[in-house]
């Protein structure tokens, strides 16, 4: 199995566990996060997700974390993905971007796919 294949296989596993009341908020964050971290750096990114102080959000941050501890052990949830991200040395803090990035976009093609959101929060018709 490729890396895209198995970021692929636990993004689906992890859409498929997030309950409809949060699918709306979920969907639409993860939808927006590629941008966010282009434009924002991915360490204010996370941030910003984990001040929402939203359950959604915070799913979406401990199912990151889970996608990236696949290469770093200590990141074992949302909080510790942002003490990585904001202590990282720059190449393992490009390495982590590049990471999200690739992982994040399953996120936002599933939430769309699977539950018809989009990034403002009304669903597909």
């Amino acid at each position: 199995m490729t890396l895209e294949q198995q970021r692929a296989a636990l993004a689906f596993k992890h859409v498929q566990s997030v309950g409809k009341d949060h699918q709306d908020t979920y969907g639409s964050m993860a939808q927006k996060l590629p941008a966010l971290i282009r434009s924002a750096g991915l360490c204010q990114a996370l941030h910003f997700v984990k001040s929402r102080k939203k359950p959604a959000l915070d799913t979406l941050l401990s199912h990151l974390a889970e996608q990236l501890r696949r290469t770093d052990q200590g990141i074992t949830s949302g909080d510790s993905l942002c003490k990585t991200a904001r202590e990282a040395e720059l190449s393992k803090y490009l390495w982590l971007t590049r990471e999200a990035l690739a992982t994040v976009g399953w996120y936002s093609r599933l939430s769309r796919a699977e539950w018809g959101v989009l990034t403002d929060n009304k669903e597909m018709s």
